[in-house]
């Protein structure tokens, strides 16, 4: 994927949201029109699929930005420093031991003096849901990307304790009553697509507003 314009970010973005949103109206539609015995059937298999969405948009989102970010080719001191700390991994991934005097060299190098050179990663290797994106990996994530939290700050409850808690409780075959499922739908239905569309909007706002960037301190903040 390579993504080499803020129009192809914003068309990679909505194409992937698209067919996500179709989904997410057909299971709706097929659970509204099911007869008692199927209902709680689609609810779990509903449940389980708008999680998926939510992993999914999430994690190709985040390689999205990463893509475009790479295109830029802008120099890790012209951005802020969570792009650098995002490049250790990768950079340091082999024969790399924190107690070794020669890696603490290295990364002190790369440090103080590295940061001339371009930005590139692998976005495949950087994005890390851990097929698990419960509240702290995806506080995590959006510490890395450099973007605002403030969004998610009053979500961790939903996305912890209703929709990881089922959705992994269904994908282990445990039995959950129909009464807590309805429920944790009934929610799900409500509020995650609109999480999806709150995360994908992090990416365009970082992208328009210049957020990526260094920014100098103005005198009155020295």
């Amino acid at each position: 994927m390579k993504i080499k314009s803020f129009e192809q970010l914003e068309s990679a973005l909505d194409n992937d949201l698209s067919w996500r949103r179709k989904e997410f109206t057909t299971i709706k539609f097929l659970i509204a029109e099911s007869r008692k015995h199927q209902k709680i059937v689609l609810i779990r298999a509903g449940i389980a699929l708008l999680y998926s969405h939510w992993e999914g948009h999430v994690k190709l989102a985040a390689e999205i930005y990463l893509s475009y970010l790479n295109n830029l080719a802008l120099k890790y001191s012209e951005m802020k420093v969570n792009f650098i700390q995002l490049s250790l991994a990768e950079k340091f991934a082999k024969g790399f031991s924190i107690k070794s005097f020669s890696s603490q060299k290295s990364i002190c190098e790369y440090l103080t003096q590295g940061q001339t050179e371009k930005f590139k990663v692998d976005e495949k290797k950087i994005i890390d849901t851990e097929s698990n994106l419960k509240y702290e990996v995806l506080f995590n994530l959006i510490g890395q990307l450099g973007l605002d939290i403030e969004p998610f700050i009053l979500k961790e409850n939903f996305i912890n304790k209703v929709l990881l808690k089922n959705r992994n409780n269904i994908a282990h075959g445990q039995r959950v009553s129909d009464h807590e499922l309805e429920s944790a739908y009934n929610e799900l239905e409500d509020e995650l697509l609109g999480m999806i569309i709150m995360f994908q909007n992090l990416i365009r706002n970082a992208v328009s507003n210049d957020c990526l960037l260094y920014t100098s301190p103005s005198p009155r903040d020295s």
